[in-house]
């Protein structure tokens, strides 16, 4: 999360979505300074904001569930540099690394899974991530595929004029332009199943090739019903005071 007191605004930073490099960018060329964790939340801002404060422009990013599932499969493959296996980040020592990223990691390397079997072991009830209690919060939604023309229209409307580019972020060791050669027609009825609801809700088309095209009933009401609960558990989670770990952006920045 990124506050800047010169322009008014603030930056939610939802995992997988490039929060790392618009971060370091805020922080770089608009006075942005860190606050909370990385990925803390609207709420969670409004528990230590004070009363002007709660007037800044918020905005955030939102991104295709399908495309953060592969790249999610892509970073635990490659091991990105080296997180999964860094205790440092464990969730326990208060990184971001919890035990189910674990326990993927380990399935993946332990099988040498293929993005198919991976996503049929672990992807069996509607996806739903932080963007549900974030978004509605939000002055405006930056789309992570026209990610570069949002961001400065988000900082326009924050005032600043004639923001820069925001410079190209590393793109994900081994990931595939194409997200057909993930959701192979034998997973694509699951994948809809899954992200079905998600992607109606936030306007994504779902892909023109697949076969099937209409959404379950069940996964509209799973989608809802498991939405409503894991909005309120959110909420109720604390968050870890402590700062990222020395070497991240986040957590350089934080030591300034």
């Amino acid at each position: 999360m990124i506050i800047s007191h010169k322009y008014k605004f603030l930056f939610i930073g939802l995992p997988f979505s490039a929060s790392s490099a618009i971060t370091k960018e805020l922080n770089k060329e608009y006075e942005g300074k860190p606050l909370l964790r990385k990925h803390s939340l609207h709420h969670d801002f409004l528990k230590v904001a004070t009363k002007e404060e709660k007037k800044y422009f918020v905005f955030a990013v939102l991104r295709n569930p399908m495309e953060i599932a592969v790249t999610v499969y892509e970073k635990m493959r490659a091991n990105a540099k080296g997180n999964f296996t860094n205790p440092k980040l464990f969730t326990e020592n208060g990184g971001h690394i919890n035990k189910k990223h674990r326990e993927r990691f380990n399935f993946i390397h332990e099988k040498n899974a293929s993005f198919q079997e991976y996503f049929k072991k672990f992807f069996n009830i509607p996806f739903d991530n932080y963007a549900s209690i974030t978004l509605d919060n939000c002055d405006f939604i930056i789309r992570y595929e026209n990610i570069a023309e949002d961001y400065k229209i988000a900082l326009q409307k924050a005032g600043v004029k004639n923001p820069k580019d925001l410079p190209k972020a590393n793109k994900t060791v081994g990931k595939k332009k194409n997200l057909n050669e993930y959701y192979t027609e034998d997973i694509q009825s699951l994948a809809l199943f899954v992200f079905g609801p998600f992607l109606e809700k936030y306007n994504y088309n779902i892909p023109k090739n697949w076969k099937y095209k209409k959404i379950p009933f069940s996964a509209y009401f799973l989608f809802k019903i498991g939405g409503f609960i894991r909005k309120w558990k959110w909420k109720l989670k604390k968050h870890s005071s402590r700062k990222s770990i020395e070497g991240t952006i986040y957590g350089d920045i934080q030591r300034k």
